[in-house]
């Protein structure tokens, strides 16, 4: 049981999965409304004013989805936002607090944080045992994929962390589901497999024409696994929509620092509503008298050679994504230039040409 009350999807979850969703879809089937008479298709998995948590302590409040089939959704958030609880009830393991959630008919591949994989099967076993077609050609594609067909023989406690995620994706993808949920399907591997995962995984579910979602922690993935984002940003509060939009102009604090594509910058507004961030930067339209967070996008900064323009700076590291962090002042500013000649310490100059966006308001001071 985990600290927020739900059961954590564990080894004893997945051989429940079936029985838990048959039951959901009973007791969904028994609340379903008389159809009309010129019905539309509908959704593939919906939910509807959906509470995860309790009355004091709410990890999300009032969600409502819809998924047409084959449609892509990532879930992001901090640790302990509630993203596996959210799995756990779409799959049917956990109930939520209130709301409700209308499944598809068959059970969800699903790919469980911690693996829960069986300790007597060895690698083709956990393949073909949740498979009802057998469908042996299947299994050697999907074996061939995750580069599991050498280990095919071995069990759980013989395989490494990476390799025990790989059988998890081919487990879950075993049955040919109409629908996955897949709890970080690229952590724990070495760069260059989850490159090559990134690419097949996405066509592998394509080829399935299945309704995805997608737990993850980093943002190259999101692009990958999800057309719509949704961020479970605390207390409660949610944000969804489209996820290009969500990491090139992140509307929250959270989504914000998660594109990690930017610096964020915190000041007080003050009485006309006006935030002075110091750089010469300043946002209007604030809240007067309450602490502010902006939102600079990385590529509004860049090195200029005119000491008539821009600030001076010190030029710490580079970063991952081809830029560079700056100190100016007490400021640590992401800049969207790189300089292969740069090296710790050396004095740069800063030219920022675009304007901070303003993201949330706080409480007065």
């Amino acid at each position: 049981m985990a600290r927020d009350g739900f059961p954590r999807l564990s080894l004893e979850s997945l051989p429940t999965v079936h029985a838990a969703h048959r039951e959901a879809q009973t007791i969904n089937a028994q609340a379903q409304p008389a159809a009309p008479s010129q019905a539309t298709a509908p959704a593939h998995l919906a939910v509807s004013g959906l509470a995860l948590g309790y009355s004091r302590d709410l990890l999300l409040t009032d969600l409502e989805l819809t998924l047409e089939r084959g449609q892509r959704l990532v879930v992001v958030g901090a640790s302990g936002a509630g993203k596996s609880t959210l799995l756990a009830v779409l799959a049917g393991l956990a109930e939520p607090t209130r709301g409700r959630v209308q499944r598809p008919a068959d059970p969800p591949g699903m790919l469980f944080q911690d693996g829960a994989l069986w300790p007597h099967m060895t690698v083709e076993r956990h393949v073909a045992f949740v498979d009802p077609r057998n469908d042996r050609e299947w299994h050697d594609h999907l074996l061939t994929v995750f580069q599991l067909t050498d280990l095919r023989r071995r069990r759980p406690e013989q395989l490494s962390g990476g390799e025990r995620l790989r059988l998890g994706l081919a487990r879950a993808l075993a049955p040919r589901p109409s629908w996955v949920l897949l709890d970080e399907p690229l952590a724990h591997l070495d760069p260059a497999l989850s490159a090559s995962l990134r690419e097949k995984l996405p066509l592998l579910i394509a080829e399935l024409n299945a309704t995805q979602i997608t737990v993850t922690h980093d943002p190259d993935d999101v692009l990958i696994f999800g057309d719509q984002l949704l961020s479970l940003e605390g207390g409660g509060h949610w944000w969804m929509g489209p996820t290009r939009f969500a990491l090139e102009s992140p509307p929250t604090p959270s989504l914000a620092a998660f594109s990690d594509r930017g610096t964020i910058l915190t000041g007080q507004s003050d009485g006309m509503g006006r935030v002075d961030l110091g750089l010469g930067l300043a946002v209007d339209g604030a809240e007067p008298g309450v602490e502010v967070t902006t939102f600079l996008d990385a590529a509004a900064v860049s090195f200029t050679h005119n000491a008539s323009e821009g600030v001076d700076g010190v030029f710490l590291a580079p970063d991952r994504r081809g830029g560079s962090w700056v100190r100016c002042g007490e400021r640590l500013l992401r800049c969207g230039d790189s300089h292969g000649r740069l090296l710790s310490g050396d004095k740069v100059r800063l030219r920022i040409w675009g304007q901070p966006r303003l993201l949330s308001s706080g409480t007065r001071s």
